[in-house]
């Protein structure tokens, strides 16, 4: 045994070594002439600095944490090599640790679409090229560092359907969903959906399955889903998520309505079958309307984002290219009251409301980049186009890539309740935009889409959640167990205690914010059952936990209708 700790000892003092060694082979990687380092509890700082050789200048630069006893010191170079220093620090029975200050870097996932090398793609990175303000973009590199879609943690394909003017199906750029159930041109609905000869999408002008081509469409698709890192053109925000081409974005409301209903169904037989058929369709992306529309003349077109809503569909809508005030004004579909909508108006390069773009405190809930968005054009083209309708699908394809970020239990959360926890998608995005001065006022948030902000808060969202339902701490309640659940007014909570007091009920939202308190006076050990009042909730999905003293419960999840 004591050979065997000998050895031990023997081989960490050689990695400690070569650990120093390799650290001192890179002298362009730390900040010259500094050293971090943690001692042991209750060392006095000057008493270790006053140590060593007063020729190496140690001093101190800055206290970096004075519970975990870390310090930020400087040296003098001239003096003393790094790597000398490194080790006579490290030698030091006082020193826990020691390394250099090293550089860190922002880690960015840079695609090599060529117009995204040559900074065209100003709306995913804004450097400032070509007079524009830096970072006034939706931080999509920052965003496909943590995550670049198509796939979810389950294997889902993720779908945005795109319900526009007609699709260029043949761009060597773009992923276009297919429904391989039908068997094209034998004029049979093979698959039983209700629509016949679906496989690329459905032309809701004509009633059928043969889609024809548009620039507005294919360029809009490009925004949502154009493939990213194949040496090709732009990269699209989410780049391996399916478009679903629909025909049916101008003419008469029927036709709307008619396309809106193709993705529902599609959805729709997707939960319904748990995968098996359908597509799973997370977000459509409208960019079109009727300005000046009262939405109250409009009562199924609107609802349509309703029944979008409530199989899990969140809808993009562009507002109008004009500097109404929609509050005003109104708009359709962007002064549609419904909750599964997310609204849209046109952001600069400079990272202003355009002044052709309607606007509302109240009607429009946030920007993204619209004005010289370079995508993809028919016949494998790719140009420049500005508007509301370019802004739009920023936010449709954001929605599909916060969908693919989602974590197992998230994602399995949407699938068991797709209406409430889309609107928890569409908090993410809309609680951590950029703050825009310009948009103050003008937009429900005052500010502009932040893809990568809307990426962390999901992962924030999971890792909390997550502790939560563990029930990290020392979680002695135990028993606990809540009915009814779903729930209309009350809540009837068992548990066991482990000692004696008041017990506090904590009311979660699904973000883990704490929205409701209540408690409970001289409870005695031992088993107790009572009832909560839930009816000041609006309907969703909550967490519920029980504290006592320093224990905790777990988490239990509800659903309030």
């Amino acid at each position: 045994m004591k050979i065997k700790t000998i050895a031990l000892l023997l081989l960490t003092n050689v990695l400690i070594q070569l650990e120093l060694s390799a650290q001192s082979n890179f002298s362009n990687d730390h900040v010259a002439g500094q050293l971090m380092v943690q001692l042991y509890k209750d060392i006095q700082i000057n008493e270790f600095i006053a140590s060593f050789d007063s020729s190496y200048e140690l001093k101190v630069e800055q206290q970096l944490s004075e519970p975990l006893a870390i310090w930020l010191l400087t040296f003098n170079q001239n003096a003393i090599a790094d790597n000398e220093i490194l080790q006579k620090v490290n030698a030091h029975p006082q020193t826990k640790a020691v390394q250099f200050n090293h550089f860190v870097e922002e880690r960015v996932l840079e695609p090599n679409d060529p117009n995204y090398v040559n900074g065209t793609q100003w709306d995913m990175n804004n450097t400032g090229q070509n007079g524009g303000t830096n970072d006034a973009d939706i931080d999509a590199p920052e965003a496909w560092e943590l995550n670049t879609g198509g796939i979810t943690a389950a294997g889902d394909t993720v779908v945005v359907a795109v319900v526009d003017g007609g699709f260029f199906l043949a761009h060597q750029d773009l992923n276009f969903w297919k429904n391989y159930a039908e068997i094209p041109g034998n004029s049979i609905d093979d698959d039983n959906n209700g629509y016949v000869d679906d496989v690329n999408g459905w032309n809701a002008y004509n009633n059928n399955g043969t889609i024809t081509s548009s620039q507005h469409g294919t360029h809009v698709s490009g925004t949502v889903a154009a493939k990213g890192n194949n040496n090709l053109g732009v990269a699209g925000v989410n780049w391996n998520a399916k478009v679903m081409a629909i025909q049916g974005s101008s003419g008469d409301e029927a036709t709307v309505v008619n396309a809106y209903a193709y993705a529902f169904k599609q959805r729709k037989i997707y939960n319904q079958t748990n995968g098996l058929q359908g597509a799973f369709v997370v977000a459509t992306n409208s960019s079109f309307g009727v300005d000046n529309a009262n939405p109250s003349g409009y009562p199924i077109w609107c609802g349509m984002y309703d029944s979008l809503g409530a199989v899990g569909i969140l809808s993009a809508g562009a507002t109008a290219n004009a500097n109404y005030n929609i509050d005003v004004t109104g708009d359709m579909p962007t002064a549609c009251p419904n909750n599964h909508l997310i609204t849209v108006t046109n952001t600069t390069r400079n990272d202003i409301k355009t002044s052709s773009a309607g606007y509302g405190l109240t009607t429009i809930d946030l920007g993204a980049p619209g004005t010289t968005v370079n995508s993809t054009t028919p016949n494998n083209a790719y140009a420049n186009l500005s508007g509301t309708s370019m802004a739009t699908p920023h936010v449709a394809g954001a929605v599909g890539l916060m969908i693919s970020a989602a974590c197992p239990q998230l994602l399995q959360d949407y699938k068991n309740y797709p209406d409430s926890i889309a609107l928890l998608f569409k908090d993410f995005m809309l609680d951590n935009v950029d703050p825009n001065a310009d948009l103050l006022n003008k937009t429900v948030t005052a500010g502009r889409l932040n893809v990568y902000n809307s990426l962390v808060a999901i992962s924030n969202y999971c890792l909390l959640t997550s502790n939560q339902i563990k029930g990290i701490g020392q979680s002695l309640i135990k028993d606990f167990e809540i009915q009814p659940n779903p729930a209309q007014a009350y809540l009837q909570l068992f548990y066991n205690l482990p000692e004696s007091g008041n017990v506090q009920i904590n009311v979660l939202d699904m973000a883990g914010r704490n929205i409701k308190q209540m408690q409970r006076t001289n409870f005695s050990e031992g088993y107790h059952n009572h009832i909560v009042d839930v009816q000041d909730l609006e309907a969703g999905i909550y967490l519920i936990q029980l504290q006592i003293g320093g224990s905790q419960s777990g988490v239990k999840k509800f659903i309030k209708n």
